[in-house]
């Protein structure tokens, strides 16, 4: 999409919003850092905190979306056990019961992105309450501070679309930022600047004015993490997730 076209949106969506100012700033980071699959892979908090940091499993689980097929002979068996952890992640929790009831209630705003939406919303409700679903010293703040730290260490190791994706990560530390929903809404209007079609993933903080919405969402995400948790715990080894009490 041509960048007149970003334009056209942007006098839509209105000029003077915090947020809009932010989602011009990410649609730039994102514009020359992701392609597609990233774009609409952005849990990455989530999967970090499951996956832990153990520094090769964690690379695994970060370039996962950039590795294609099952044979993952090129990698060493620690890399390619968090290529696996990564997407068993995501076939449990895409599955999870709660996770389809969440899409339902998300899908008459989002259409098609309902599921990008859900996993943005799903790790900006861990980020806000870390303390609550994870279990790492500090908090969000150190640990995206360690899973930066892990990730840079091995940028070599990356193919060339995940290492330019983590340098914008990391710059905009977007693993802090889910926690602020104002930010969240600048990833999401960046995003729709990004999807080659027409989408509105900015309504996607929209729940966050429903409070009867927000808590049944939230109450989804937390059985969700319950179950994701007890189901990659074994082939993860030493993750930083907490279980929450249902």
């Amino acid at each position: 999409m041509a960048f007149s076209a970003f334009a056209e949106r942007e006098q839509i969506y209105g000029e003077d919003s915090v947020a809009q100012g932010l989602g011009v700033k990410i649609f730039l980071a994102l514009n020359q850092a992701a392609d597609f699959h990233e774009i609409c892979a952005m849990n990455y908090l989530a999967h970090a905190v499951l996956g832990g940091v153990e520094p090769e499993v964690a690379l695994g689980n970060f370039i996962a979306d950039a590795v294609k097929g099952r044979d993952l002979g090129a990698w060493s068996p620690e890399v390619a056990a968090g290529i696996r952890l990564h997407r068993a992640i995501d076939s449990f929790a895409d599955d999870h019961a709660a996770s389809v009831a969440s899409r339902a209630l998300l899908r008459p705003k989002l259409g098609k992105m309902a599921g990008v939406g859900l996993d943005l919303l799903h790790d900006h409700f861990l980020a806000r309450a870390f303390d609550e679903f994870a279990a790492f010293p500090g908090g969000l703040e150190a640990f995206a501070g360690r899973v930066e730290e892990v990730l840079a260490d091995q940028i070599a190791a990356m193919p060339v679309r995940s290492a330019r994706f983590f340098e914008a990560l990391r710059t905009n530390r977007w693993l802090t930022g889910y926690a602020d929903p104002v930010v969240m809404r600048g990833v999401c209007h960046a995003m729709d600047r990004r999807i080659p079609w027409a989408s509105d993933l900015g309504a996607t903080l929209d729940v966050l004015d429903d409070p009867g919405l927000e808590r049944e969402l939230l109450a989804q995400f937390a059985s969700m993490w319950h179950d994701v948790h007890g189901h990659v715990e074994p082939l993860a080894g030493r993750s930083w997730a907490r279980v929450p009490r249902l």
